[in-house]
């Protein structure tokens, strides 16, 4: 929800490729947010650029590689090295290639845990838009699923502490300068947490105004998930004798899918479990 675009990432030792490439998805949006292309022309070049960009290095969606480049087999080394030496097993590989029988496609798919194979006389404009779409919204929810059951496993060894839950919870209070554009509250049982007096303020108004609007029921119980046309988000868990009241608000850049939707209430869910259960310490 908080992404400003899509990381790309296209390998190619043919500048002719990368230009084609870089113009056929220039306009593709996803969820209404725009890619962000780099590019590389070598497996050195490439690998340098995930290492020197955080941008790169921590939030890329989808890599198309080339394989034959410097070597025989340099994109599969790079994919190697993403998967591998890196441990990145969200960004959405993708080998592209004009020697298909050099690195033959179940070898590859079954060897280099990659997403797709196709080759250069494949890759028409209607074939990468379409690689494009399903490939970020599969990390988009791969990626959701994998920050939730951190969140819920941080969540289950800090029951029993509101003090240690706070801690854990910190992150997600998303006030601070560089989240200007899309702040995010977390209130239980009517305290704004990780908020000062004029974001607290903030933060109630806008759960008023969103508690008004008509939304979309989670579960029989009364949890809701409401938006308006300003791109606030509120999922709301309702207070019963086993769990608080929470309420999570926040701003996002595009409207998040229904799977996106159904394991943030699952988490918020879990919070207002935990934190009823658990102790005011110190």
């Amino acid at each position: 929800m908080f992404f400003k675009y899509w990381p790309v990432l296209l390998v190619d030792d043919e500048p002719d490729v990368l230009a084609i490439s870089r113009l056929a998805m220039k306009n593709i949006e996803v969820y209404g947010l725009p890619l962000k292309i780099y590019t590389a022309n070598s497996t050195i070049e490439a690998i340098a650029l995930i290492n020197d960009d955080v941008e790169v290095g921590c939030s890329l969606a989808v890599a198309f590689l080339d394989v034959v480049m410097e070597t025989e087999y340099a994109g599969l080394e790079l994919c190697d090295y993403i998967r591998n030496n890196l441990g990145n097993k969200l960004t959405q590989i993708y080998i592209r290639t004009g020697q298909p029988g050099i690195a033959p496609e179940r070898d590859v798919i079954d060897k280099y845990d990659i997403n797709g194979y196709f080759t250069k006389v494949e890759a028409t404009e209607d074939k990468l838009y379409s690689l494009i779409k399903s490939s970020i919204r599969q990390y988009l929810a791969y990626g959701m699923a994998l920050s939730t059951i951190e969140l819920s496993n941080n969540l289950i060894e800090a029951a029993g502490s509101r003090r240690k839950l706070l801690y854990t919870l910190s992150p997600i209070g998303g006030l601070s300068p560089e989240q200007a554009e899309t702040p995010r509250w977390l209130i239980i049982d009517g305290d704004v947490l990780f908020a000062d007096e004029i974001d607290a303020e903030r933060g109630l108004q806008l759960l008023n105004r969103l508690r008004a609007l008509e939304g979309m029921p989670l579960n029989p119980g009364g949890d809701r998930y409401v938006m308006d046309n300003q791109g606030y988000r509120l999922i709301e868990v309702i207070a019963t004798t086993a769990q608080s009241q929470v309420s999570f608000l926040f701003k996002s850049r595009f409207t998040p899918p229904d799977l996106v939707v159904t394991l943030m209430h699952g988490f918020v869910k879990q919070l207002a479990v935990i934190w009823k259960q658990s102790r005011v310490d110190s």
